[in-house]
């Protein structure tokens, strides 16, 4: 009676830590094969990705020496994936777009999308990267993510339009030493 206790015990242990444990492990899953994609197209550009950032179902990453961003994103219906050159960008933005909802007592907002919008020199060729998308997905901390990322990619910009105009004071200084 013993052994037949422990047996249905077991069982009983299996059937509740089982769903756990294959949610896991198709999580990580999914983890590598983003990590995987953006490295493999990073390779494709001849880049190398310095900052590599995962969440659900989307990855972002970037390569400083190149200037360049990397975003892959993965749903059900579609596979989206996205480069920016970041040495034509002038600025990056945090976008939030939400949508008024009445309920029978009160007002309030849904958020629809999260994502960034990169600002270039040539206005014709501004982009965007979507972080959340309300048909899609679930709310998590997109936000938190997206403005993160916001912050870590202007001060990359500045501290590029910086390093410009001291390339372009050496060129100036040189041109008179010269003269």
């Amino acid at each position: 009676m013993g052994t037949g206790l422990i047996i249905i015990d077991v069982i009983i242990i299996a059937i509740v830590i089982l769903p756990f444990a294959l949610f896991i492990n198709g999580s990580k899953k999914r983890s590598r094969q983003l990590r995987n994609t953006l490295k493999t197209e990073a390779t494709e550009h001849n880049c190398k990705l310095d900052k590599l950032e995962i969440h659900g179902n989307y990855a972002i990453g970037v390569d400083t020496s190149q200037q360049k961003l990397f975003f892959h994103r993965k749903t059900e219906t579609a596979v989206y994936s996205k480069v920016i050159d970041l040495s034509t960008v002038m600025s990056c933005k945090t976008t939030k777009e939400t949508k008024r909802v009445k309920d029978k007592t009160k007002h309030y907002d849904v958020v629809e999308k999260i994502g960034l919008s990169f600002y270039h020199r040539d206005q014709n060729n501004d982009a965007y990267v979507e972080f959340y998308n309300n048909d899609l997905m679930i709310l998590s901390d997109q936000l938190e993510v997206a403005q993160n990322w916001q912050d870590y990619l202007n001060q990359l910009l500045s501290s590029k339009d910086h390093t410009i105009g001291i390339q372009n004071q050496k060129h100036r200084v040189i041109a008179v030493n010269a003269s």
